[in-house]
């Protein structure tokens, strides 16, 4: 693909769901790349992030910055260092999906329970690695990101010397059994943590909900009332 003009095809991205394919189409057909009409058109989830990347740059960098502390603190950091950047990342997310429910809405889409979760998933799974933190500075995602439990760091452990003697491999395989232990258990905390955020943005809409039909209850009945007060005066 051509890629003198990469600023086009980035500002495929930024553009309205609904005008992706046609302006795909078009920057392919004018610059007689085939391989542009190959660009997936974002999912949902994925166009709602791209999107933040475009207006939430800072909090965005926040987000990459506890993610990038938290992937080395789970190979060397402590306990406590860690609880920290894990609340810190959790609260950036928060922050980030409240966002992308208004973006959302503001383009026609319905910011359900399911496409927040996906959101936030997407964005703690990128937050998680180097090659998911470069693929959400890029604001080009046609597809959620998975979670990755962390498995890119399996390799970075330095090579293991000849002549070790077996306690020290021992040691090693219960400490990377730790290791992976930990990491389930924090994938596991994610979820769950989702789940509550998805739980809690419901609540608040049905009780903006509630609000509102109250609100047009006190109305019909003053209507009523008044309604009610004229017709007496006429008998």
């Amino acid at each position: 693909m051509a890629r003198g003009n990469d600023d086009e095809i980035g500002a495929l991205y930024a553009l309205p769901l609904a005008e992706f394919t046609a302006a795909r189409n078009e920057l392919a057909k004018r610059r007689k790349d085939p391989e542009i009409r190959k660009l997936a058109k974002p999912t949902v989830p994925a166009w709602a992030v791209n999107q933040l990347v475009r207006q939430e740059p800072k909090l965005l960098g926040e987000l990459l910055e506890h993610g990038e502390a938290l992937q080395k603190q789970t190979l060397r950091g402590s306990v406590d260092a860690l609880r920290d950047t894990q609340r810190r990342e959790r609260e950036a997310v928060r922050k980030l999906v409240r966002r992308a429910e208004a973006l959302l809405e503001e383009g026609a889409h319905s910011p359900s329970a399911q496409t927040l979760e996906r959101v936030a998933a997407t964005l703690t799974s990128g937050a998680q690695t180097e090659a998911g933190r470069e693929a959400l500075r890029r604001g080009r995602l046609s597809d959620e990101l998975e979670p990755t439990g962390f498995e890119a760091l399996a390799g970075l452990a330095p090579p293991a010397r000849a002549g070790k003697r077996d306690d020290l491999a021992d040691a090693r395989r219960a400490k990377e059994e730790r290791r992976r232990q930990r990491r389930r258990l924090e994938e596991e905390l994610r979820k769950l943590e989702r789940r509550a955020d998805a739980a809690e943005r419901e609540a608040e809409r049905a009780e903006r909900a509630a609000g509102e039909a109250r609100a047009e209850a006190e109305r019909a009945r003053r209507s009523a009332d008044e309604a009610a007060a004229s017709l007496a005066e006429l008998q």
